[in-house]
């Protein structure tokens, strides 16, 4: 899983994919003028049947209280908040589609459905996935007023052009953790009542703490200048979380009769 995958053509096309985002589109007042947001009641319907979701690294300490925090590969990570384990119910959103209001909501849901592309002359292009639940001809809140950004898009459009800002710091910061060979393969076990041996529940992409203790004096100070060291340890203290999604997992289970 990627957060960001997409770009357009020298026509404007959009090209690549982008996680969540079914049919996106360069947003324009002549195509989409008539077009805006409606708010539905079931927020978080679309990610009602996903394992994880994007992060960036200003996030983790929010996130970490909640999600264990992995990356999706060792090769091209992407930081992960895991919402799911053994199956794809997205243990954080109700059967009312609602998002539990005492967990952390990672920005790339608060972004939905707007996103950055990236244009092949480098500059950034604005995406709407036109598919989303909320993308109404009959909106609550416009697009566009005469022709420019509603107050209500422009205030999304300031969220995205942050989260992008995030995005890139956070590249670095994953091309840091391969230059520095720090990733590795890791599994999350669980014991369940009544068993004596455990069992697996997820293998997963994590920093190797033996590494990073490794690290010699001069490399840590400069990761500690960057911002980098504390959202390394913030990722390792993250994965005491699994044993909370479990329990989590156990407590949504229908109880037998």
């Amino acid at each position: 899983m990627t957060d960001n995958a997409t770009g357009t053509d020298a026509a404007g096309e959009i090209t690549g994919q982008m996680f969540l985002y079914e049919k996106p589109e360069l947003l324009a007042p002549e195509t989409h003028g008539a077009y805006g947001f409606t708010p539905t009641d079931r927020p978080y319907d679309h990610v009602s049947k996903v394992r994880a979701i994007p992060l960036t690294t200003i996030e983790f300490g929010s996130a970490q209280r909640n999600f264990p925090i992995i990356f999706s590969s060792v090769e091209n990570p992407v930081p992960l908040a895991v919402v799911a384990i053994l199956d794809d119910t997205n243990l954080f959103v109700d059967e009312a589609g609602q998002w539990d209001p005492m967990a952390y909501v990672p920005a790339y849901l608060k972004c939905y459905p707007f996103a950055f592309a990236a244009e092949e002359s480098g500059r950034m292009a604005v995406v709407v996935d036109m598919a989303a639940a909320n993308v109404s001809e009959d909106p609550q809140y416009p697009f566009f007023v005469d022709g420019k950004l509603s107050e209500h898009a422009d205030a999304m459009m300031r969220l995205v052009a942050q989260y992008e800002g995030e995005r890139n710091r956070t590249k670095e910061f994953c091309d840091t953790l391969v230059e520095l060979e720090l990733l590795t393969s890791l599994r999350a076990t669980h014991t369940p009542e009544g068993a004596s041996e455990p069992e697996p529940i997820a293998d997963y992409i994590s920093i190797d703490t033996e590494k990073l203790t490794a690290l010699p004096a001069d490399t840590v100070y400069e990761l500690h200048k960057k911002g980098f060291l504390s959202a390394m340890y913030l990722q390792l203290y993250s994965l005491e979380n699994w044993r909370h999604l479990m329990a989590r997992r156990v407590q949504s289970q229908p109880k037998a009769a």
